[in-house]
Order: structure tokens, then sequence, then C-alpha cells
């Protein structure tokens, strides 16, 4: 590997400032690694003075405020997740409810579904009907009112 020039910080200080002397210009000609210097210096200029950056940086004193409300709203999401986990585990009995009751009285759900025709109701007034049980009518009660809280929950709760 050979020694830099001992010249070339004189010939990068005539290329940037546009200052060349007779002896410069004679070493240029003669030095090739002063007579590069010498090409690259005025790109290596325009170079330096080109923005790479597309949009400026943000002011720091919003970066600051902006992580600070990203650190609030981490330990937001800690504290919630024990009542998350309890909401999805809530979602998931409920489902569980009307699965299993739906699949345990399905012929009587249907049965008392096709009391609900104008015919069944009209047969319902003669006095034959038919009801259903009252632990299925309460299940349903309750279920439904279950339903109906999770729903009111999870809409307010997103507000």
């Amino acid at each position: 590997m050979s020694e830099a020039c001992r010249h070339e910080p004189h010939v990068l200080r005539a290329a940037n400032e546009d200052r060349w002397t007779d002896a410069l210009r004679d070493h240029v000609k003669t030095c090739q690694d002063c007579a590069i210097a010498a090409l690259a210096a005025p790109f290596m200029r325009r170079l330096a003075r080109v923005d790479e950056r597309q949009k400026k940086l943000p002011d720091p004193g919003v970066v600051w405020l902006k992580a600070q409300l990203l650190a609030g709203s981490a330990v937001d999401d800690r504290i919630a997740r024990p009542l998350n986990i309890a909401q999805m585990f809530s979602y998931g009995a409920v489902a569980a409810g009307w699965a299993a009751l739906l699949t345990w009285k399905w012929s009587d759900l249907q049965r008392w579904l096709g009391t609900l025709t104008p015919s069944g109701v009209a047969e319902g007034l003669s006095g034959s009907s038919a009801g259903l049980s009252g632990s299925v009518l309460m299940m349903l009660v309750v279920l439904s009112t279950v339903t109906v809280v999770l729903a009111f929950h999870t809409i307010l709760a997103e507000e």
C-alpha cells in the first residue's frame, strides 16, 4: 500500500475553493492520486450539500410526548389484560350455553317455534298448547339476559 501524496490536501483545498496555483496544476498533471482527488472533489462537495431525507425530522418534544403516550398505553394494556381474558371466557361460556341448550332441547324448541305461526296461535287459544318446560324457559331467559349484558358491555367498553 502506497502512501498518500503530500500535496493531496493542498489539491483538495484548491479544488474546493477553486484557487489553483500553477505549481499545483503542474503537479496534478503528473500525480495520478492528486488528479483523481481533484476530479472527485467537486462531486463530493455537491454530494455533501444534498439532503437525503425526503421529510424533515419531527420536533424532539413531539417525539418525546408520543413516547410517553405509548408507554402509558402499554401500561393500560397490561392492566386490562386480565379483564380481556375474563371477557373472552364469558363469550365462550355464553356460546357454549347456547350450543348446549339448542342441542339438548332442539325438538322442543322447534315445536314451540311452530306454535308462533298464526295457525299455531289459533290452536293455542283453543286450549291445546305445546309450551316449553319451566327449566328450558328459565335457561332461555338467563342466556338471553347474559348475552345482552355482554353485548352492552362490549359496546360501552369500546368508548
